[in-house]
């Protein structure tokens, strides 16, 4: 789930990152770091929203579905029996 996070909050900012770069190469230090972003600011965060959109799209598509059953991590006598996806008993 973790991972999931990541790659959201990475899909979010990269749109500014782009943006920052770009004012690096076209206007130096001082105009990279010039805190007004003007009406920029807006279609950053649209684009960023539409990038995470698209990562839960991908995420429910690309997500393989398991074919067993999800034990969790138990404590059985005495040691910690790691959790994950057991196939099915029938």
């Amino acid at each position: 789930m973790i991972r999931v996070i990541i790659t959201q909050i990475v899909l979010f900012l990269l749109p500014f990152l782009v943006f920052f770069v770009y004012r690096l190469t076209t206007h130096g230090w001082t105009g990279a770091r010039v805190a007004s972003f003007g009406p920029a600011k807006f279609y950053l965060i649209i684009a960023g929203g539409l990038l995470v959109v698209a990562g839960f799209v991908v995420f429910a598509l690309t997500g393989g579905e398991s074919t067993g059953v999800y034990v969790p991590t138990q404590y059985q006598d005495g040691e910690l029996v790691p959790g994950g996806f057991r196939p099915r008993e029938e």
